[in-house]
């Protein structure tokens, strides 16, 4: 269903990126947009789109942000027709692919051209219905300008349209939380978005005054922010690392199988989306999972590991790492997670307790005896219907997606 929901998402916004693009010759551009961009300074430009999409900004979790969206924001701040615009993008895709020798993507190189075109439609609507066009001093003898209702136009789809578009696309649990999600995208990339979107608006703004030259000036801010998220991104993916790599002492101890931590985690983050849980919330949700069996190192290896114990163990061993007083909290509240209230702790703690019986008593979701065992332990275990519910609409998911695969 993912699949077809992005599918069918992608569609229409190519339906609506046809319908803004067509603003173009819709309405007057007057003085304010149509910059002339000779063949060389056309060449450059995918040139610089080539570079930037090499040298993407990847995020923690592991996607990558092309940066080449700042020289097509540029190009149509500056007023470039959607066709050149969307060949534009496209072939700084088809470069990149090139150069790096991969396959193409058919999906991607569509996107990016529709988005080329998008982008255009959006800047000549800018044009026409926001303010008139900035312009400094000519110093040099041509003056910066920027057309400030094209570039707050771009910059929105840059901030608030990409983002929002991409966790749609994602989303799991379709029109459900779609907001949460949307917001917590934007929110997410913000840094990302704002480093894209200044750019283009710096390329835009000092193009009268540098011509194809204001290229290199977009470059060396790009890689310098690229440069700091890089790294902020690599600690982020480092701390989840470490909190996978906890998830295995257990089952180096023999005492629990082997990848149980990452299936049981796996589930909870599907479950916690599905009931529209915070991004913080479902980040400690995931932490918890991993870590719910690290009590055993704490316990006897020969003797049975009491529930009581095991969860009480557990949160002990991450209060002493420190940092994770949340992920300690939601582990001790599977002690007994029919007497803790339905909170941002309680609630994950009955994700986590529902997911690992499943992945314990259930390691066939499709053999229908064992989802009925699991069931009834769920039940009995857990007793929130809406948690159990939510996580038999997942394992349905993924019985359907193993079935297609």
């Amino acid at each position: 269903m993912s699949r077809l929901r992005e599918r069918v998402l992608t569609a229409l916004v190519a339906l609506l990126g046809g319908m803004l693009g067509a603003l173009w010759w819709l309405l007057p551009p007057g003085s304010r947009l149509g910059t002339e961009v000779g063949f060389v300074e056309a060449l450059l430009f995918v040139v610089a789109a080539v570079v930037m999409e090499l040298l993407p900004i990847r995020v923690a979790d592991g996607r990558a942000v092309p940066t080449s969206l700042a020289v097509v924001g540029a190009a149509a701040m500056l007023g470039v027709s959607p066709p050149a615009l969307g060949l534009l993008a496209a072939a700084g895709y088809l470069g990149a692919v090139g150069l790096r020798r991969e396959r193409v993507v058919i999906g991607t190189l569509l996107r990016r051209a529709v988005g080329g075109w998008v982008l255009a439609g959006l800047a000549i609507l800018g044009g026409a219905l926001g303010p008139e066009t900035w312009t400094g001093t000519a110093v040099t003898g041509a003056a910066a300008e920027l057309d400030l209702g094209a570039a707050t136009a771009v910059a929105l789809a840059i901030l608030v349209g990409v983002p929002a578009t991409e966790a749609l696309a994602r989303s799991a649990t379709g029109r459900r939380h779609a907001h949460r999600r949307v917001l917590e995208e934007i929110q997410r990339n913000r840094l990302i978005g704002a480093s894209v979107a200044a750019t283009a608006a710096l390329g835009a703004l000092v193009h009268p005054v540098l011509g194809p030259w204001m290229l290199p000036t977009m470059l060396l801010p790009l890689l310098a922010a690229r440069t700091g998220l890089d790294r902020l991104a690599l600690g982020q993916r480092a701390y989840e690392e470490t909190i996978r790599a906890m998830s295995r002492l257990p089952e180096q101890l023999g005492s629990v199988d082997a990848g149980h931590g990452v299936r049981v985690a796996e589930l909870a983050r599907a479950v916690a989306l599905e009931l529209g849980l915070d991004a913080a919330t479902v980040a400690d949700t995931v932490r918890a999972s991993h870590l719910h069996e690290l009590g055993r190192i704490r316990l006897e290896r020969e003797a049975p590991a009491d529930a009581r114990d095991l969860a009480s163990a557990g949160a002990e061993v991450l209060r002493e790492v420190g940092g994770l007083d949340r992920v300690a909290a939601i582990v001790a509240a599977q002690e007994d997670v029919l007497a803790h209230p339905r909170d941002d702790v309680g609630l994950p703690a009955r994700i986590v307790v529902a997911c690992c019986d499943l992945d314990s008593y259930a390691p066939d979701p499709g053999d229908a005896a064992q989802r009925h065992e699991a069931t009834v332990r769920l039940v009995r275990d857990v007793g929130d219907l809406e948690v159990i519910a939510a996580l038999r609409r997942v394992a349905d998911r993924l019985d359907l997606a193993a079935s297609a695969g």
